[in-house]
C-alpha cells in the first residue's frame, strides 16, 4: 500500500464534501456523547453501532455513493438486516481485544488491528445477501490483516501530527481529522479486500494467501 496515494485520493473525494463530511462527524460526536451521558453501558453499544454506521457511511462515500440524510448514515446498522450480526461483531470485538489487552498492551494493539476490518467485511457480506455468524467477520478480518498490520498501524500513525495539532484547537480540528481519516481507511480496506467478500472475483493484485493466526 502507498500511505501518500490512499491520503491524496481521500482528499479528492473530500474536496467539495467538507461541508457534508463535518456536519455528519459533529452530529455523530453529539449523539453518541448524549446517549453515552444518559444511558451508560447501554449508550456504549449504541455508540459502537454508530461507529459502524460512520464507517459504513464512508466506505459507501469511497464509492460514490453519498448519503445525504445524516440520521440514515448514522443508524446504518441499525437496520433489520444488519443490527444482530454488527453487534455480535462489534460485541465479540471488543471482548477479545480486551482479553487480550489484559496480557499487555501490544498483544490488545496488535488484534485491534488484527480485527480493524470487522465491520467493513460484515457489511460487504451482509450487502451481498450472505449470511454473517457470530465470529465471521472477526476471523476474515484476521485473516485478511495476516501480513499487514504493521502497514496498517503506520497509516494510523502518519496522523499523528494532524491529531496533535487538532488538540490546540480545543478538538474542534478533529471534525476535519475524522472523515479524513476514515475515508483514507475505507480505501485501504477496498484496496486490500478488492470485491473478496462481496461474492465477486478477488483482485489480483491483493495476496491474501497467508494462513490464518489464532484469535
Amino acid at each position: 500500500m502507498n500511505r501518500e496515494n490512499l491520503k491524496t485520493q481521500a482528499k479528492s473525494l473530500l474536496s467539495g464534501n467538507w461541508q457534508w463530511a463535518v456536519i455528519f462527524s459533529l452530529l455523530t460526536a453529539i449523539i453518541t456523547g448524549v446517549i453515552s451521558a444518559l444511558t451508560g453501558g447501554i449508550g456504549m453499544i449504541v455508540g459502537g453501532l454508530i461507529f459502524a454506521g460512520y464507517a459504513y457511511t464512508f466506505l459507501d462515500f469511497t464509492a460514490g455513493q453519498r448519503e445525504n440524510n445524516y440520521f440514515t448514515a448514522m443508524f446504518a446498522a441499525f437496520t433489520s438486516i444488519r443490527f444482530i450480526p454488527v453487534f455480535l461483531t462489534w460485541l465479540l470485538q471488543t471482548i477479545f481485544t480486551f482479553l487480550w489487552s489484559l496480557l499487555l498492551v501490544i498483544p490488545g494493539i496488535i488484534k485491534a488491528l488484527a480485527y480493524s476490518q470487522a465491520f467493513y467485511i460484515a457489511k460487504d457480506l451482509l450487502d451481498s445477501g450472505q449470511e454473517v455468524a457470530a465470529t465471521e467477520a472477526i476471523t476474515k478480518s484476521r485473516e485478511l490483516m495476516d501480513g499487514h498490520k504493521w502497514e496498517f498501524f503506520v497509516l494510523q500513525l502518519s496522523f499523528l501530527g494532524w491529531a496533535l495539532l487538532c488538540i490546540f484547537t480545543f478538538g474542534i480540528g478533529f471534525l476535519w481529522l475524522r472523515p479524513y481519516m476514515q475515508t483514507t481507511n475505507a480505501l485501504y480496506y477496498r484496496q486490500l479486500a478488492g470485491n473478496r467478500f462481496r461474492g465477486k472475483p478477488v483482485a489480483t493484485d491483493v495476496n491474501l494467501t497467508n494462513e490464518p493466526e489464532m484469535i
